[in-house]
């Protein structure tokens, strides 16, 4: 066989795989296309029912439910990503008949058997599925993705656990954070979300953190953030104790925490750190002073505005600016440059 024959047999040879490779494509793409056609026709009517337990009329959403239940599981299959989706968007009794309906299609051990595969992020479907089911059966399984080994699922399950406002939850979430600086805002999230259930633990933490650490620890500074996050005016006390003997940190923490409540008795407490060496401190105190206002903040607060760092002094200015006509008056009396700046700005934002 020539040299020229070869080339034939292989051009020959190249052309029927290129015509077998766009055979295949064809192919492939074909049956994609018959089955997302086939899925969404499965889709629609029970994507239907799904929406109508949330904007129907009482008969209508009663008819909706008892179809949903009685699904088949290529329907099923077709709308649960949705609806895991749509679960968090719904409130009250709409986002509770919608999880009785993915629990009774067997979405909580599904999720379970999630949490156990290899893959992570097959463990982080699970864990954020039993979050938006919020059935306590799956607490335990959500409480053991903190201690996973990838970084994601134990973010996801952190985040979960703010379906779950129990004590037990609250003590886990706050033990892994103060191991874990980069779950700090996670954290704040799932406690925002767990609310006033979360405040006996948080204010045991506090307790212990400066018993255990003189000046207290990590702990004691996510719980006095917290505290603050959740609106915690029970835990003032706590936080104002917590003033006299904690770190840099956790001082500012309870400082932020005690503006965020804005309760007038806290004034006392709050203008002593005014004096504290660090400016950082200082500057916080005077912010949250300036939350709190009334006129029981402006003696405290007119003491700095000759403070040698500016921001700490700026910050007393505003503070006084918030305290209402006494505040101002201060203001409009003093010679300290950022009194004259604070007040100045202040006429220009109210000009027409």
């Amino acid at each position: 066989m020539t040299l020229a024959h070869l080339g034939y047999v292989a051009a020959l040879v190249l052309l029927t795989a290129c015509l077998v490779v766009v055979g295949c494509l064809v192919v492939v793409r074909y049956v994609a296309d018959t089955r997302e056609r086939r899925r969404v026709l499965v889709r629609v009517p029970v994507w239907r029912d799904v929406m109508m337990l949330s904007t129907g009329e009482p008969d209508e959403v009663g008819d909706a439910y008892d179809r949903l239940l009685s699904a088949r599981p290529s329907e099923r299959a077709a709308v649960e990503d949705d609806a895991f989706g749509l679960v968090p968007k719904l409130r009250g009794t709409a986002r509770e008949r919608l999880r009785q309906v993915l629990r009774t299609w067997g979405a909580v051990e599904e999720a379970t058997r999630l949490t156990r595969s290899r893959s992570s992020v097959r463990r982080c479907r699970g864990l954020y599925r039993l979050g938006v089911l919020a059935e306590r059966a799956g607490r335990d399984h959500v409480i053991a993705g903190l201690d996973d080994r990838d970084f994601s699922v134990r973010r996801t399950a952190m985040l979960a656990l703010g379906a779950f406002p129990e004590p037990v939850v609250v003590d886990a979430l706050l033990r892994q954070a103060s191991r874990e600086p980069r779950l700090r805002a996670d954290f704040l999230s799932s406690v925002d979300r767990i609310g006033a259930p979360a405040v006996p633990v948080l204010r045991r933490g506090l307790t212990q953190s400066l018993a255990v650490t003189p000046g207290g620890d990590r702990r004691g500074f996510l719980a006095a953030e917290a505290l603050g996050l959740v609106g915690a005016v029970t835990a003032v006390s706590s936080l104002e104790a917590a003033l006299e003997q904690s770190s840099i940190e956790l001082k500012l923490a309870c400082i932020h925490a005690l503006g965020q409540l804005g309760a007038s008795s806290s004034v006392v407490a709050l203008a002593g750190p005014l004096g504290h060496a660090d400016p950082e401190v200082r500057r916080a105190a005077a912010d949250s002073l300036g939350l709190i206002g009334g006129s029981w903040a402006v003696p405290a607060l007119a003491t700095v505005l000759h403070d040698d760092n500016v921001e700490v002094a700026r910050a007393a200015a505003n503070a006084l600016h918030r305290c209402g006509p006494s505040g101002r008056d201060v203001l409009s009396s003093s010679t300290a440059p950022v009194a004259r700046e604070v007040t100045a700005l202040a006429a220009l934002g109210s000009m027409p």
